[in-house]
């Protein structure tokens, strides 16, 4: 079964295509059958070829003196028949099958024969299997023979042994019939497949291009209907959704600006207090909350700001990363990896791996690059550190907004938020690991570029 679905084509188009060719090859194998078990197995003009010959043989046994008839059935014989008097019928009675009674029945009305006068038929292989053997088996693809004996008012019998021309001869037949029913059929399928599949695997490119977070223009209608519905379902949702983030940030643009205000007021008010732990302390608390407010407005920019999506060296992306850094005095390492090319929005990508950079140095001084290609086209980024590690059920908690690691951070809980929402956006994922003996090490996941 793994094998079968290793070969199993994975487009719509090719599955459509493969389906109706076995489609058509199951039509020409049940058609075969049937007229093998149904059908006239002798050719129309070879059985009245052979039917004829044998009334002249006949009227020649009859009619004609012991030695002409002899002379005659002689000289009637050839490599496809033989004809002989002899005392004993070359057929012994048995019953007759369909197909043979039916010639039977011609004969003795060619001849006018009446029913006291016995003729066998017998029609089968040259093999002497049944001429309606088993169409697949070796036995069923052998030539005909036809074996008669009609008994004579002398008491003598008439045999003869014919190699009648089959109806049909399946080496021919199909050689015709493959090419000429299966072929035209399966070009205009498959140009009308070409059809209707070209918009859904439009729209399937456009959804991946969306789910990195880039918008596009509106796709334009075509193919079957449905194909069309779902294209307006599509760029309907793709209107929604950009609403939605636009209406969003205004909202927290407003909110931000109308939060500024009472935010200034009491500051100046704290200052006009006297000096004193509870005048710090206040003041602090307005910083804190005023960086709050400023960070969540930038995270809501940044997430609205649609940057063109390129495909690029994700290698060179780290290694530039790792020069910047390196230039500042900074404990990075990255040992380089080959070229590999990941698709995204590149200063998107970027803030997101300096945010989990950062939250390393930060966090435990030091921080190490690596990259790799795992299976199923995916590229994994670690960012491992040596500090402290985190304690197992803070390894999903941090991610949440304004969740800090420690009470002296200095920041407000935005940077793992901001670069989880970058990197879901392309289509990738973030997770936290502790590493043995320490340190914590931060995995990205992005799908690699077709």
């Amino acid at each position: 079964m793994r094998a079968l679905s290793r070969l199993w084509p994975r487009t719509l188009a090719r599955q459509l295509s493969l389906l109706l060719l076995l489609a058509l090859l199951a039509s020409n194998a049940i058609a075969m059958l049937v007229l093998q078990r149904t059908g006239s197995l002798i050719h129309p003009l070879s059985r009245s070829f052979s039917l004829e010959r044998l009334g002249t043989a006949h009227h020649a046994a009859v009619d004609l003196p012991p030695a002409e008839t002899a002379h005659l059935l002689a000289a009637m014989g050839s490599a496809g028949a033989r004809f002989w008097m002899a005392s004993t019928p070359e057929v012994a009675p048995f019953e007759l099958r369909p197909e043979e009674q039916r010639l039977a029945n011609e004969l003795r009305s060619r001849l006018h024969l009446n029913e006291a006068l016995a003729i066998g038929v017998q029609l089968e292989r040259i093999s002497g299997a049944n001429a309606r053997t088993h169409l697949f088996s070796p036995a069923g693809w052998a030539p005909l023979r036809l074996r008669s004996s009609i008994a004579l008012p002398n008491g003598s019998y008439l045999n003869a042994v014919q190699f009648p021309a089959g109806a049909y001869e399946w080496g021919r037949v199909l050689a015709y019939s493959l090419p000429v029913t299966t072929l035209p059929v399966l070009l205009i399928v498959m140009f009308f497949i070409a059809r209707v599949v070209r918009p859904i695997k439009t729209l399937a490119q456009a959804t991946e291009r969306v789910s990195r977070g880039e918008w596009i223009a509106p796709l334009p209608e075509q193919g079957p209907q449905e194909a069309r519905e779902l294209t307006v379902a599509f760029n309907a949702m793709q209107a929604h959704l950009a609403r939605h983030v636009e209406g969003r940030t205004r909202m927290l643009a407003a909110v931000s600006h109308d939060l500024n205000t009472p935010i200034t007021e009491l500051r100046l008010q704290v200052e006009l207090l006297e000096p004193g732990a509870a005048r710090d302390d206040m003041l602090e608390s307005l910083s804190e909350l005023s960086a709050m407010v400023r960070e969540t407005l930038n995270f809501v920019r940044d997430d609205a700001v649609q940057e063109h999506t390129t495909t690029i060296s994700l290698s060179a992306l780290l290694d530039d990363l790792a020069k910047r850094y390196q230039r500042l005095q900074q404990p990075v390492t990255w040992a380089g990896a080959p070229p590999l090319q990941v698709t995204c929005r590149p200063l998107a990508l970027k803030r997101a791996l300096t945010n989990l950079i950062d939250n390393a140095l930060h966090h435990a001084g030091d921080a190490s690059l690596h990259l790799l290609r795992e299976h199923g086209g995916w590229l994994r980024i670690e960012i491992l550190d040596h500090g402290q590690g985190l304690p197992e059920d803070w390894l999903n908690k941090v991610f949440e907004p304004f969740v800090q690691r420690g009470v002296s951070d200095g920041g407000v809980g935005l940077g793992l938020a901001i670069a989880r929402s970058c990197i879901q956006a392309h289509g990738g994922e973030l997770v936290l690991e502790n590493r043995a003996p320490a340190g914590l090490c931060a995995v990205v996941r992005l799908p690699a570029a077709l």
